[in-house]
């Protein structure tokens, strides 16, 4: 995939053709020329439990930055989950909320408050 506009619409899941919030940033990533091979021990027993640690494997890969740029991931606290979007713009996010279809999003007011960081990806080493 190289056009963002392939990743609009998808349903969330763990089977063929279903992506989660994760594997979705990372496609998104691949639009943006930057390859993170998805080798973190993540499965749908443990999804709840390891969206927790996705701020610290964000941090071995990516600088935090302050202000919204295309490509750069943010993450939300959406408690008991931390939720990943990739930015297109410094005002929408492509993300997929959980039983829905990926979409992109305006950053308005509620998801700002929700904000834990917003990253640029540096260095890809393996998860």
């Amino acid at each position: 995939m190289n056009d963002l506009n392939d990743l609009i619409g998808l349903p969330w899941g763990f089977g063929l053709g279903q992506t989660d919030c994760l594997r979705l940033a990372i496609a998104a990533q691949k639009t943006y020329g930057r390859d993170i091979p998805l080798t973190w021990d993540y499965t749908p027993e443990n999804y709840e439990a390891r969206t927790r640690d996705i701020r610290l494997e964000l941090e071995k890969i990516a600088d935090k930055i302050t202000v919204p740029e295309p490509g750069a991931v943010i993450l939300f606290d959406f408690a008991p989950v931390c939720h990943l979007g990739t930015f297109v713009s410094q005002t929408h996010f492509l993300h997929i909320p959980r039983g829905g279809a990926s979409r992109l999003t305006r950053w308005s007011v509620p998801y700002q408050k929700r904000t834990i960081g917003i990253y640029r990806i540096t260095e890809v080493p393996l998860w």
